[in-house]
């Protein structure tokens, strides 16, 4: 075996990261008359939090997909699973900071887009380096010692020791990232003012490029040293927060359904759908407002509506995934051959499909009216 095989992207890892860089245009564009100073503190402040979102669906891969734990019994090396990771992480990454950049572009222009970009970078070499922290330090270790101790004191009791890494980890390589990629940022600002830049202060912005660098390269061998123990104390922290296999009761507006197989449909998707009444929420709360706006949506409007109706719409596809299961249980009962066939049926996907729809609808009737 040369390499192990893919794991899916979550969609998280483009939805969440596309709901981000369409509201980001949009609150960039309400400033774009403000003064330089007020836009490059939004950029500063804005970047690392578009990036944060998506953050866990990136790094998945690394530690947290159920392929880790089905392949880490088999004699595969550990710079396979490494290389798994990355495959993952890559393509997700280069999506959300694509998506991030191009909001900035419309919404300001392009020094804006370099200063980001900078950002970017640095935050795509260290993102993988928190996976090789949170394996390194996601073990488990002697009593008395002090990192034994830190993994007590961080977790409060809220999950295991062994996976109080996984909480802090991301966030803190992403913090890590917004100071290395501060002095650079300042310099770009200063040349783009029109002030010359002197060896000394090229080399501070260099330098903390040089570092993440060097992180990045000491990150396989770090996740080499701790993959094997991670995994599994990870795998039993999730199971263990996820509590018994036992499904959420069924909402009464449901059990009120006469279609049987609708009922088993809608019940699907929301047991299947992280969020699923504020993703509903945010799809209707945006059509009201597009339908009682004075004008028509512009650019980040309607990107962000797009970007909703993704949010919504999307997990449906998990939903379509289960029909295999569906015809397993359907093929003996004395349901219409579509239905046997484990497919979902027009009233479910009328059902699920009408907030978008609508949105969609309000949206033509103000841009084309």
């Amino acid at each position: 075996m040369h390499r192990i095989p893919r794991t899916a992207p979550l969609p998280a890892s483009y939805l969440i990261p596309a709901f981000a860089a369409a509201l980001w245009w949009a609150v960039m564009t309400m400033v774009s008359d403000q003064p330089a100073a007020t836009q490059r503190s939004l950029v500063f402040l804005g970047g690392p939090l578009v990036l944060l979102f998506g953050l866990h669906a990136r790094l998945f891969a690394f530690l947290h997909a159920p392929d880790r734990i089905r392949w880490l019994p088999l004699p595969i090396p550990a710079a396979r699973h490494w290389l798994a990771g990355i495959q993952a992480h890559l393509p997700s990454f280069t999506l959300a900071a694509i998506l991030a950049a191009g909001a900035l572009y419309l919404a300001s222009g392009t020094a804006l887009v370099v200063e980001f970009c900078w950002f970017a970078v640095i935050a795509g070499l260290l993102e993988p380096f928190a996976s090789a922290i949170a394996a390194m330090f996601g073990r488990r270790f002697p009593e008395p010692s002090r990192v034994r101790e830190l993994q007590r004191s961080l977790g409060g009791g809220w999950t295991t020791p062994e996976a109080v890494v996984h909480l802090y980890a991301p966030a803190l390589a992403l913090g890590l990232a917004v100071l290395l990629a501060m002095p650079g940022q300042l310099s770009w600002e200063r040349w783009i003012d029109g002030h010359s830049l002197g060896p000394t202060q090229l080399a501070v912005s260099v330098i903390p490029l040089l570092v993440a660098v060097g992180l990045r390269l000491a990150a396989p061998a770090l996740y080499r040293a701790g993959v094997w123990e991670a995994v599994p104390w990870l795998t039993e922290a999730t199971r263990t927060l996820a509590g018994p296999p036992q499904p959420e009761p069924t909402p009464s507006w449901v059990r009120k359904l006469r279609d049987p197989w609708a009922r088993l449909i809608i019940v699907q998707f929301l047991r299947m759908t992280p969020l699923p009444y504020l993703r509903l929420a945010i799809v209707v709360g945006l059509a009201v407002h597009a339908a009682l706006a004075e004008g028509a949506p512009g650019g980040p409007g309607i990107a962000l509506s797009l970007a909703a109706i993704g949010l919504w719409i999307v997990p449906a596809g998990t939903v379509a995934r289960a029909g295999v299961a569906r015809a397993r249980l359907a093929g003996a009962l004395p349901l219409s051959p579509a239905k046997r066939r484990g497919r979902s049926g027009f009233a479910a996907t009328a059902a699920l499909a009408l907030p978008a729809v609508a949105l969609i609808g309000v949206i033509l009737l103000r841009v084309l009216g």
